[in-house]
């Protein structure tokens, strides 16, 4: 149930988890609209993910215009007390409109945000998923293909310049763009055409840059939100190396398997670390908690003995940081954030 005392984002992301696994997950979601309509949140910014949660537990369970009601309620929110600039939540609202039936509707939210296909990470995976989502495949796969000619064409102009200030970024997008693009193509079972061979040799030049071992399974260890939390107050030191907050560290997670999967590693997974975990293992090998090969040894023993989270999720499965969200709304977008490194950018062609 959700608690009389006010709530602060740790808290929501909880609640999204424990909605996965309790007898009435409504009574959850009440229970977040309630927080806000009583102005019980630490942080005004977090009305949209309260009602955005809870829309999402009535879509889960199959109640879409409860879920509509309430996403509506999440932008309007996200508009006033948070990030204006989301993309996510217009197009989840989009997307339960299209469901719904409401066509027109739900077409124009998401015709507002398609510019955004060329400057946001975001609204390159957001968008197309919404589309998808909500029965229009072959129109995500077309606003990709246009998005895709725009982002290379300013990324070629930028460089008739002399890659001056935003070519970094066009390059990224363009990257972003293709990739996300031939993956719905192949979805789609589509031939291949120029665009999805350009997508194929930048993703494995992304691989030769990385010098990935494409024959070895990959597993990564994660320590779960309250592990995290335990580890960086026991020993601040290593907030240096997994990041300062959990949305640091396990956006960290995301985009090293991303750039995993991308360079062609096959077989990955991830396995949950412990603090008990690594102090007995430490102890035990007279090594020190705090340094960075102490954690990597630990790893390798852990993923030993483990059970194994196969990586990537479905899209529509439960995200793997245990947040309690599908996996397209919760770490999926975050690895879009990642800036490409140099050789795929230098060798994109417009």
């Amino acid at each position: 149930m959700v608690s009389a005392q006010s709530l602060t984002a740790d808290d929501l992301e909880r609640l999204g988890n424990d909605a996965l696994h309790v007898e009435d997950p409504l009574a959850i979601a009440t229970g977040l609209v309630a927080a806000v309509e009583e102005h019980r949140l630490d942080d005004r910014a977090d009305e949209g993910f309260a009602l955005l949660l809870a829309a999402e537990i009535h879509e889960r369970a199959g109640n879409l215009d409860a879920a509509l009601q309430l996403s509506g309620r999440g932008v309007e929110a996200q508009r006033v007390h948070g990030d204006r600039a989301a993309v996510f939540p217009e197009a989840f609202h989009a997307e339960l409109l299209l469901r719904l039936g409401r066509e027109d509707e739900g077409m124009s939210w998401l015709q507002q945000l398609r510019p955004l296909l060329t400057t946001d990470l975001d609204a390159a995976e957001c968008v197309p998923q919404a589309l998808i989502d909500g029965g229009h495949p072959d129109v995500a796969e077309r606003w990709l293909t246009d998005a895709v000619r725009e982002a290379l064409t300013r990324r070629a102009a930028l460089e008739a310049r002399g890659r001056g200030p935003g070519y970094t970024e066009a390059a990224s997008i363009a990257f972003h763009l293709l990739q996300v693009r031939h993956h719905l193509r192949g979805d789609l079972g589509l031939p291949h055409d120029a665009h999805d061979h350009l997508a194929d040799e930048l993703r494995d030049i992304l691989g030769d840059t990385l010098a990935a071992d494409t024959g070895t399974p990959l597993t990564v260890l994660y320590w779960p939100q309250q592990e995290f939390a335990e580890l960086v107050e026991r020993w601040p030191g290593l907030s240096e190396i997994y990041g300062g907050t959990w949305d640091d560290y396990r956006q960290r997670i995301e985009m090293a398997l991303t750039v995993a999967a991308e360079s062609g590693c096959s077989g990955l997974g991830l396995c949950a670390g412990s603090v008990d975990g690594l102090v007995e293992f430490a102890g035990r090998e007279n090594l020190d908690p705090m340094e960075e090969a102490t954690g990597e040894d630990y790893a390798e023993h852990a993923a030993a003995l483990a059970p194994t989270q196969v990586w990537p999720p479905g899209r529509n499965e439960t995200c793997w940081c245990g947040s309690g969200r599908k996996y397209k709304k919760c770490c999926l977008p975050r690895a879009r954030s990642w800036r490409t490194p140099a050789a795929p950018e230098d060798t994109i062609v417009g």
